[in-house]
């Protein structure tokens, strides 16, 4: 896997420009970038199409903020 920081200062992007490219406020894209916020899979995809990378090599699935799977499953009790 590789580190989305890396990946995007590698092709010459700013954190500004990134943000500005998926519509969002720089600090929520550094947010994202930091591991602060978990980032939805929307601008997931959108990061991983502006890098010319597929999703999974930059980006866990237990960091997008929605799951697919998660929506199919009955909510679980907590004891």
């Amino acid at each position: 896997m590789m580190r989305l920081d890396a990946v995007r200062t590698a092709m010459g992007i700013t954190q500004e420009n990134m943000a500005n490219r998926l519509n969002i406020a720089t600090t929520t894209y550094c947010q994202y970038e930091n591991g602060k916020r978990m980032i939805p899979r929307d601008i997931a995809e959108k990061v991983a199409k502006i890098l010319c990378c597929p999703v999974e090599e930059i980006f866990l699935p237990v960091k997008f903020t929605v799951c697919e799977d998660a929506q199919d499953e009955p909510e679980k009790e907590v004891s």
